[in-house]
């Protein structure tokens, strides 16, 4: 992921422009993170921040490099993506601001009223113990603190539904082929198909693996501040494949994927289908509990 060889439908920079700033920020110029700090930071940069489920780091070089936290902590369950996230915050001089750990986010034990924000990106879907998490999370946050997440919270280990897979499946036969070939095999496309729990297991036992409970949960623990919908319902399941093959500097084929945008906008605002990703920012319930075993 961090060298790029890995590209999935969130990382290009077309879908990140026309389709999520819009529902998130409600501007083209504005991701996520922008967003969050202006509209949850009253005052930056903060003194100590969290990230869970670091991976490569690059969500933690970019708060410093926006001057959003004095400090961070970044904790992964990977040996292996610390030594990534270590050896590059080194070499771009941020090692003294940023302290990685390995971690087992399922068992955390953090220290209490520590950070100003604790932040998700892309995270909290491998991680199961969701109860325990959050009352860790929220005894950590100092008084006024926010957790925030950009997250998938669709159904749990892509079990995905047969209403979405046959709206999904009826819009990929009408693609123009050459716009149905799969980046992985290069073949035309003709099905989207659900995998298995097993397969999904195979592949990677922390995948989605509690996915479904992650908002239901939260309010358990959280006010939540902001909740942004972003769909993904389609765009996840169809472009993960086949978005390689649009030119977007092709006006014909941008309108394209934009009409495609607006089906997906359409179909999650008029409750025909739930969202599958989100951004989301909360902040502790007064009383709320310190830990759940």
């Amino acid at each position: 992921v961090e060298s790029k060889e890995l590209k999935g439908w969130l990382d290009w920079e077309f879908i990140e422009v026309e389709h999520i700033r819009p529902q998130v920020s409600g501007d083209k110029a504005v991701y996520y993170l922008q967003h969050f700090f202006r509209s949850h930071l009253p005052s930056l940069p903060v003194d100590r921040a969290l990230s869970l489920g670091c991976g490569g780091g690059n969500l933690e070089r970019a708060l410093i490099q926006l001057e959003a936290t004095r400090s961070v902590d970044a904790f992964d369950a990977s040996p292996e993506s610390i030594r990534v996230a270590t050896e590059l915050a080194g070499k771009e001089g941020m090692g003294e601001r940023i302290r990685y750990a390995v971690s087992d986010i399922n068992r955390l034990a953090l220290e209490p009223a520590a950070y100003d924000f604790v932040i998700a990106k892309m995270s909290l879907h491998h991680f199961e113990r969701l109860d325990h998490i959050y009352a860790e999370i929220s005894r950590s946050l100092k008084p006024g603190g926010v957790f925030m997440f950009n997250e998938y919270v669709g159904p749990t280990r892509f079990q995905w539904t047969d209403l979405q897979l046959k709206l999904v499946n009826q819009l990929l036969q009408i693609l123009p082929e050459k716009h149905r070939r799969s980046a992985l095999t290069g073949e035309v496309l003709r099905e989207i198909t659900r995998p298995t729990v097993e397969e999904m297991i195979r592949m990677d036992p922390t995948e989605a693996v509690n996915s479904a409970a992650i908002i239901p949960t939260l309010s358990k623990h959280f006010e939540i501040l902001e909740h942004k919908n972003y769909g993904g319902n389609f765009l996840h399941l169809l472009l993960n494949h086949v978005m390689a093959n649009f030119d977007v500097e092709d006006e014909m084929q941008a309108s394209l994927l934009r009409s495609i945008f607006l089906l997906e906008r359409t179909l999650v605002e008029q409750k025909v289908l739930d969202s599958d990703f989100c951004f989301v920012v909360a902040r502790p319930l007064p009383g709320s509990l310190s830990s759940i075993d």
